[in-house]
């Protein structure tokens, strides 16, 4: 008989360690003291072998149904048929935001959890994050939580706390193996397509902040009123910062494979420099091309790393181009490239230059999913005394479809 309990409380123990194991957590203290109690009690006398293995077994059922209570799925408001998009579905009424990986734009809806709260005061802000296997995450700080919340696991599209280290994360593959990692809160879903996100890699430092929906209502009624003061009568110029113009490309440089680039017969634009000329044409105004004294790398790549280290560094490019005259405008279409969910540093270089108040700033972006970001906000603090209307963001693998749709804004808005 008591090499039978003996063996019953072994398998108990290899239980209790497969389970610490496969969650990549301890075993909680209730579930320790059950398994000790019945080990004392079970050489402190022989006559109640039988009760106590009894007693092991119904501990041992107790604490696998507590665990398998525990799953992220459990609960969740979920769709399974279409597996390119976030499994669980986005809480109706939740709080939408923007994160932004470099130029990739990553939505998301934010629920009403304590953890999900708190996060959503410290907004905007920067996170670090790197790829893994099926997540992207990075250590973030302490927020709180409701003990109801932890779980195990995700569903793929899943913005999760992890309590461990505890990690910012969103996870986008494995939801089916995911039961053995833990201790996890749910505070969102994300809203773009999966592939989206499955498709970066390397690291980032993701700018996380509400999205336009939620913050916008005020500054919509400032770019009504903008909107009416940007008059038919009323002198224009259409500045554009674009990589053509700024970059030495050697000849015969592929501007088919290149979003930033388009041909144009035996040349080539750039899409800012393009969406300018259009809104010349259309407003019968003067054009004027921002232009850096310093040319940017021809390859892509180093423009992106050269564009970010002069934001890092906060560096202002000399300029070698001058508008001329510039009191005598009364409007200013501005274009330019959305770098970094920035402006670039020439940009910022022209309003050093210049003071534009008491004149409307009407922006066009070129970008590839990021959108305007917090630019319109950025050259409000720069042109505090000028009126700054938001006009068009156009992809810039797509400039060339959207020249009827940039015309008539402009016949439109004049």
């Amino acid at each position: 008989m008591k090499k039978k309990l003996m063996a019953i409380l072994t398998v108990m123990a290899l239980c209790l360690s497969l389970a610490a194991c496969g969650n990549n957590s301890t075993p909680a203290s209730g579930q320790e003291t059950a398994a000790r109690d019945t080990a004392q009690s079970t050489e402190a006398t022989g006559s109640t072998e039988n009760d106590n293995s009894s007693q092991a077994q119904e501990n041992s059922t107790q604490v696998q149904e507590e665990e398998k209570n525990k799953v992220a799925k459990d609960g969740a408001d979920m769709q399974t048929e279409d597996k390119s998009i976030a499994t669980r579905i986005p809480m109706e009424g939740g709080t939408k935001i923007n994160m932004y990986f470099g130029d990739t734009l990553i939505t998301g809806v934010l629920n009403d959890s304590e953890t999900a709260k708190a996060l959503i005061e410290k907004l905007p802000m920067t996170q670090h994050m790197s790829r893994y296997s099926h997540d992207f995450c990075g250590v973030t700080e302490e927020l709180p939580y409701n003990e109801d919340d932890v779980h195990y696991g995700w569903l793929n599209g899943d913005i999760d706390y992890a309590l461990n280290a505890p990690y910012f994360t969103i996870l986008f593959e494995d939801e089916d193996v995911s039961e053995q990692y833990g201790y996890q809160v749910n505070i969102g879903v994300i809203t773009c397509p999966i592939a989206d996100i499955a498709a970066l890699q390397g690291s980032y430092d993701v700018r996380i902040e509400l999205a336009a929906e939620e913050t916008e209502s005020k500054e919509n009624v400032m770019e009504e009123s903008s909107k009416d003061k940007v008059v038919s009568d009323s002198k224009s110029v259409a500045v554009y910062f674009s990589r053509v113009g700024n970059t030495e490309f050697p000849e015969g440089v592929d501007a088919i494979s290149s979003a930033s680039l388009q041909p144009d017969g035996g040349n080539i634009k750039g899409n800012a420099q393009l969406i300018a000329e259009w809104i010349a044409d259309e407003a019968g105004c003067e054009i004027f091309e921002i232009v850096s004294e310093e040319a940017y790398p021809a390859d892509y790549d180093q423009t992106v790393n050269l564009a970010r280290n002069e934001q890092s560094g906060g560096v202002r490019p000399s300029l070698i181009s001058s508008l001329e005259e510039p009191e005598q405008y009364d409007t200013i279409y501005l274009a330019f490239p959305n770098w970094w969910a920035d402006l670039p540093m020439p940009v910022y270089s022209f309003f050093d230059e210049y003071d534009f108040s008491g004149k409307t700033i009407v922006v066009f972006i070129t970008h590839e999913g990021s959108r305007f970001s917090h630019t319109i906000d950025t050259i409000r603090e720069l042109e505090p005394e000028a009126e700054i209307v938001e006009g068009l963001a156009v992809r810039g693998g797509s400039v060339k479809d959207e020249e009827q749709d940039i015309r008539k804004w402009v016949q439109e808005n004049r």
